[in-house]
């Protein structure tokens, strides 16, 4: 039921929904496939959410879904695991993003597992793989318990609900706030459905199915849940990303909203900005011998960022990580004589490039992923990084793998473009169209915090801006083109780059036209040097 409150924050369209989802979109927020889907637990409605729907609507569109027999939704004759899989199936938008919480995370990840052609990403709230432990399984509630629990709803609905209430907030750091909040909420449930649902809840079971959910997966966990041991969230596969809130109980949402709404935005923009490696790989070996008479902005940051090494100490190993066409790794060859200096890339065709150009230096050439870099533990004294890692998909694995590498006091030094890299061009194309034309860049915050949770210390980062000109925009995205900078996010839909659709383009960047008649690209650099 949705408050007051909640009406007057968020435009709610009946018209697009059923009476079991309800849409919020904000008024500047534009209807699209790309829409946030909350499912909520057992004992509750879509009620459970609170605020969250209205606040994450001012970023995606929001629906939340009633299950059958709670809230406004009907129930249905067969509350076996397919047949609500089948019922979502029905009732979900053609693709989606899903939040679930416990049972409604549970279903979710079922319906994940079976369509996931629909699903382009995937959260859950507070859900185990299984809720009631088994002698294979023991992360989870006692059978004892749960039994006990079904005998009270047997006897009590009304009494086994308000128990769940204080249940849910048990443990949790604001417990009182909670339980009261909580015993405040509209709760409208079908006993014969509350009955079908509990037992639903004791028969599901996620350990294998979870394996065939391949779409980008975050697990949060509350630290203090009596409900679902917070252990759970290691038995979940390495491919689901998981977050951990220690202060909070079963509804992590409620009690750090903060942090989950935060952490919500950032998964979705994640997923939205998912790059296709071999896609990028590819543009990049296609580029190769056009690269270096393009590549201005990265050749300047190589030069700043190699007068910034410490080169006082004793350095015998060197990586140069993305090194490209193998320019700056031979200069790292010529200024460290003594290390043995290795370039490595995820370019196949780009890294044979480098090597033919230095066919007659000792450098060691090594065709690898950032993220899983195939490198001894703690085998390199320094790792040079120009322009490459925001190819990476996630911050933190690459960093991960860069820090198992290094050796003790090892030194590593990067250059990545900052989020306000092509502005101009970003603003422009999106008065165009709704695709995705540039890719998304991580804040010098987002560095500076994945580097210290993975280990590094003594972090220093700055951030500069400088701006290139071109005489035309058709000059502009020549250079991109030709240095293999092209967009390349797997699973998204583009419209094609026709006549019309640059002709567009380019009378939408005369706003930016200097009085010299150039056009602008400015590149926000981000400089850092971290310590192991």
């Amino acid at each position: 039921m949705l408050t007051n409150q909640a009406l007057n924050s968020v435009s709610v369209s009946p018209e697009l929904v059923n009476h079991s989802l309800t849409l919020y979109s904000s008024g500047e927020a534009k209807l699209h496939s790309e829409a946030v889907v909350l499912i909520h637990g057992w004992g509750c409605n879509s009620d459970i959410w609170q605020t969250l729907p209205e606040k994450l609507s001012a970023y995606i569109d929001v629906y939340t879904l009633d299950l059958p027999g709670f809230g406004n939704s009907s129930p249905i004759d067969d509350y076996t695991e397919q047949s609500l899989v089948d019922w979502l199936h029905t009732q979900l938008p053609q693709t989606c993003y899903l939040i679930g919480l416990s049972l409604g995370g549970m279903l979710c990840r079922s319906f994940a597992a079976q369509h996931p052609e629909r699903v382009l990403g995937l959260v859950t709230l507070s859900t185990n793989l299984k809720f009631v432990a088994d002698s294979h399984y023991l992360s989870a509630m006692p059978n004892a318990d749960f039994e006990q629990f079904m005998a009270i709803w047997d006897q009590d609905p009304s009494a086994c609900l308000n128990r769940f209430s204080g249940l849910q907030a048990q443990g949790d750091q604001q417990q009182r706030q909670l339980t009261r909040q909580l015993r405040r909420m509209e709760t409208d449930i079908d006993t014969v459905a509350g009955k079908d649902m509990l037992r639903l809840l004791a028969e599901l079971d996620s350990t294998q199915t979870i394996e065939q959910i391949r779409c980008p997966s975050l697990a949060i966990f509350g630290g203090r849940d009596c409900l679902v041991p917070v252990n759970a969230s290691n038995q979940l596969p390495d491919s689901h990303e998981v977050l951990v809130l220690d202060s909070a109980a079963h509804l992590p949402h409620l009690s750090c909203d903060t942090e989950v709404l935060d952490r919500l935005r950032e998964f979705i923009d994640q997923s939205k900005y998912q790059l296709d490696k071999q896609q990028v790989a590819q543009a990049f070996g296609r580029a190769a011998e056009t690269y270096d008479s393009a590549a201005h902005i990265q050749k300047w940051s190589s030069d700043q960022l190699l007068k910034l090494l410490d080169d006082s100490g004793v350095i015998k190993s060197i990586v140069d990580l993305g090194c490209g066409t193998g320019t700056q790794t031979a200069v790292l060859n010529k200024k460290f004589v003594q290390a043995q200096v290795t370039g490595v890339d995820f370019s196949a065709p780009m890294l044979a490039y480098a090597k033919s150009q230095q066919a007659n230096s000792d450098i060691k050439w090594l065709c690898c992923d950032a993220e899983d870099l195939a490198l001894q533990n703690q085998s390199k004294d320094l790792v040079f990084s120009n322009f490459a890692l925001q190819w990476c998909n996630n911050l933190t694995p690459s960093l991960a793998e860069i820090y198992r590498v290094l050796d003790a006091e090892g030194q590593f030094y990067f250059a990545i473009p900052g989020p306000q890299t092509l502005c101009e061009l970003r603003k422009v194309w999106s008065e165009i169209d709704d695709d995705i034309h540039i890719n998304r860049f991580a804040s010098a915050d987002q560095w500076q915090a994945a580097l210290k949770s993975v280990g590094f210390s003594s972090i220093e980062i700055t951030q500069t801006t400088k701006v290139e000109y071109h005489p035309s925009v058709k000059d502009l995205l020549w250079n991109l083109k030709t240095v293999g900078a092209t967009n390349n996010n797997s699973g998204k839909s583009k419209q094609l780059t026709g006549k019309q659709h640059l002709k567009r383009l380019y009378q939408a960047y005369d706003q930016f036209k200097t009085s010299q008649y150039t056009y602008p690209a400015t590149w926000d650099i981000i400089f850092g040097r971290a310590v192991k």
